[in-house]
């Protein structure tokens, strides 16, 4: 398969799950906060999430400078105080869908550009994505429209496009 089919399908795709499920997430989430400790479960979730992301850096990514090594905790450590700074569980799960979704798109974009021309469409293609998020909120009966939320998708994007750079080796500009 064409490696830009593959890495924008998989950006699409997971837009699409995103977007597909804004409808139904609300009352799943009501549901769940009324017969389970949902907040608990959200905390584990992103738990078991970072323990994973965690694991895999350190078993497959060989830092050759400390300052990646000091990105990806310091990353981390922003991840951590935002998890803690957000007090509704759906808005840290904001954290972990953009963040993917943009080291989706940096993946497809790194295929036709140069790091700081990816970075930067991939920062503002997911920032315009989350934006759409909410537009799409608007029009729906049971969500609104939140520009905090615009807000915490780009933080959520250059967050997860620091974690990116933070493991992935980027040949410098010439």
């Amino acid at each position: 398969m064409n490696e830009r089919i593959k890495y924008w399908g998989f950006a699409a795709g997971w837009t699409v799950l995103i977007y597909s499920t804004l409808y139904i997430v609300r009352p799943i989430c009501e549901f769940l906060k009324k017969y389970t400790p949902f907040n608990v479960i959200v905390w584990a979730a992103l738990v078991l999430i970072s323990a994973w992301i965690t694991c895999f850096v350190f078993f497959h990514v060989r830092w050759r400078r400390i300052s990646s090594y000091l990105l990806f905790f310091g990353t981390v450590a922003c991840y951590g105080a935002a998890l803690v700074w957000l007090k509704i569980p759906e808005e840290r799960i904001h954290l972990i869908q953009y963040g993917i979704l943009v080291c989706l798109v940096i993946r497809a974009l790194r295929l036709d550009l140069r790091p700081l021309a990816a970075y930067t469409g991939a920062f503002f293609l997911t920032s315009l994505l989350g934006f759409g998020d909410e537009g799409i909120q608007h029009i729906l009966p049971n969500r609104y429209f939140e520009w905090k939320d615009v807000i915490l998708n780009s933080v959520s994007a250059g967050l997860g496009l620091l974690l990116w750079s933070s493991v992935h080796k980027e040949e410098p500009e010439t």
